[in-house]
This record gives structure tokens, sequence and C-alpha cells, in this order.
């Protein structure tokens, strides 16, 4: 059977060095989907693909001159709140993908040789100990790496700006983290439960504490959430408000609950 996500057309070209990188994003929740969950992903709005690396610069150069090779440009890619603009590859056919990779000491920039990858104080922490998924695509299967489904959510949860001065695109940029929770929690109780447990493997284990302070601050009647919850509905046409506000009160003491058992569970 042909699976098509939009990560797909990426993978024939990226081929020889899928082994070193990690789907992250919009593409790695539809990986989720696709095959944790084995059903189709709703259509997602991102042309651009990001994908995470151990480092840039010439320890991958081979990946940049194969891009290169590929037809692609080396470019500044803007972003929706960019006050810098990013760094990635570009070709007109396939659009744009971008690097990121740990950021290892303070005011860290891009290299100037080799792989364009942008530091991330967070890359360290979602690429590792990734998870493969079976991606069949045109009559061949390809092992894509995705992070562990707790720590992607976790990442998207810590990214959810609060505040009484947020202007349009930092709200759009948050609303767009909380739908990517949603979109994977709300229907899905076995990756709820997966999440959670790899929740009890991240440290520190303040991190969790705050992605639920922040889930907390953002709930029913927030900005985010009403903002979320409106393209969550867009999404999923079907789908009644009523069952995103139930999932939001059960999974906060659910997971508080949980997360306080086994933090007193004796080894």
């Amino acid at each position: 059977m042909r699976v098509f996500a939009s990560i797909s057309p990426w993978l024939p070209l990226l081929k020889d060095h899928l082994s070193s990188l990690v789907v992250l994003e919009e593409k790695a929740a539809e990986l989720y989907h696709l095959s944790l969950l084995e059903k189709p992903a709703a259509s997602h709005r991102s042309k651009e693909a990001v994908l995470g690396v151990a480092q840039g610069g010439r320890a991958f150069q081979s990946l940049h001159d194969h891009l290169a090779r590929q037809g692609f440009q080396r470019r500044s890619l803007s972003q929706v709140d960019a006050v810098l603009a990013t760094t990635g590859y570009f070709r007109e056919d396939l659009g744009s993908i971008r690097f990121i990779c740990p950021l290892l000491r303070p005011n860290q920039k891009p290299a100037s040789r080799g792989l364009a990858a942008m530091p991330n104080k967070r890359a360290a922490f979602l690429v590792e100990n990734p998870h493969f998924v079976d991606v069949p695509y045109l009559g061949k299967n390809y092992e894509v790496f995705v992070p562990q489904v707790g720590r992607f959510i976790l990442d998207k949860g810590l990214e959810l700006k609060t505040g009484r001065f947020l202007n349009p695109d930092k709200v759009y940029e948050s609303s767009q983290n909380l739908l990517i929770i949603l979109d994977l929690l709300v229907a899905h109780e076995d990756l709820q439960e997966e999440a959670l447990n790899d929740f009890l493997e991240i440290r520190p284990p303040a991190l969790v504490r705050d992605f639920l302070r922040l889930l907390k601050k953002n709930g029913p009647g927030s900005v985010l959430w009403d903002s979320a919850q409106r393209l969550y509905l867009e999404r999923y046409p079907g789908s009644k408000i009523v069952t995103l506000t139930k999932w939001y009160w059960d999974f906060l003491p659910h997971a508080t609950r949980f997360l306080e058992k086994q933090e007193n569970t004796p080894p």
C-alpha cells in the first residue's frame, strides 16, 4: 500500500542520510499519526521540513554537498515570529528544509561552512534516543527517526507563551504548538499514556512540571486555547468543543496523579 506523508517526497533524496536525522515539527506529528496511530493525518499547512542533527558545519559537509548537488540553494528562511531569519535550504518544487542542532554555548552562531544548522537550546533534548518509524513510499520502505512522543509534546508545551502583551504572531505560533498537543492527545488515549511514560524519563523533572503549569495557564477561556480550539475544529469539522474541554479537565489531574504516584513509588 502506498502511504503518503508530506515528508515522503524528501525520503528518496535523503535516504543515505536518514540514520543521522530526526524529523521534527509538523512532519513528525504526521508520522505519529501514520505509524504509531496507523491512521491518516489531517493536512498540515507547512511545506517546510525541519530536521534535527547532532551538529552542523563541517561534521555534516557531505549532507550540505549532497543538497547542493540536488539543486538546493542555501538561503535565509523567514519564520512567522523571526526577528532574525534562519538559514536553511530551498528548492522550488520541494520547498525549504531547515536543520537544527544542539546549542553548546551561549550566543552560538551557525557554522559558516558545511551544513547550515541553527543551534537550538532544546535540540539535544529532542534528538536524544529517538524512535524510528517505517514509511512506505513509491514501493520502497524508509526508516525515519522521530523524537520520543513525550519529548515532542513536552517541547510543544514549553513553547506556550503567556502574558498580557503577546503580539498576534506570537499568539498564532503558540496556538499552533497547542494545536499539535490537542491533535495528538485528545482522541488517542494510548498515545497519551505513552507520552506520560516518556515524561518519567525526562531530566530534570522540573521540565514536566513547567509543561503542566503552562498548560494549566492556557486552558479553556484563554487566548491561546480559544485560538487552538478554533484551528482544531477547522481541521476536524465533526468534533465538538465539549470533547476538547473534557479532555483538558481529565488530562491535567490524571497527569499530575500519574507522575506523583511514580515519584512516590520505591525503585
